[in-house]
């Protein structure tokens, strides 16, 4: 899993085991990153929007098969000498527990923007 950074912007989690809060550094510049993730979600998430397009900040809404419950995946992305730091959070929006769910969403979504990012 990638590292927790010390300056992630986004909202911590709270002490359930239904959230996950961490980032990734992409050695690219922020227009690559932005469409990959965009190309992502667009494949993936039951909705998405750009909350704020000056520091890049993204919101994708997740559905769980069967039960329908929603969880939601907040992006923001900030560029510096060339690479771009990609802070990322999933979080259930019910229950305690998500069996996992939310660690294997981000792992896969930063897989697959990391693959968009080569291709």
């Amino acid at each position: 899993m990638p590292k927790i950074s010390e300056k992630n912007p986004l909202p911590p989690c709270p002490a359930t085991p239904n959230c996950i809060r961490t980032s990734e550094v992409y050695q690219t510049g922020l227009e690559m990153v932005y469409e990959a993730f965009i190309k992502v979600f667009d494949e993936e998430s039951y909705r998405w929007e750009v909350i704020d397009l000056k520091r890049i900040e993204l919101h994708a809404v997740y559905r769980i098969p069967v039960f329908g419950f929603k969880d939601d995946v907040d992006v923001i992305m900030e560029e510096a000498d060339g690479t771009t730091t990609v802070f990322i959070r999933s979080a259930s929006r019910v229950g305690a527990y998500d069996l996992g769910v939310n660690q294997r969403r981000v792992k896969r979504i930063l897989k697959k923007a990391e693959l968009k990012i080569k291709s």
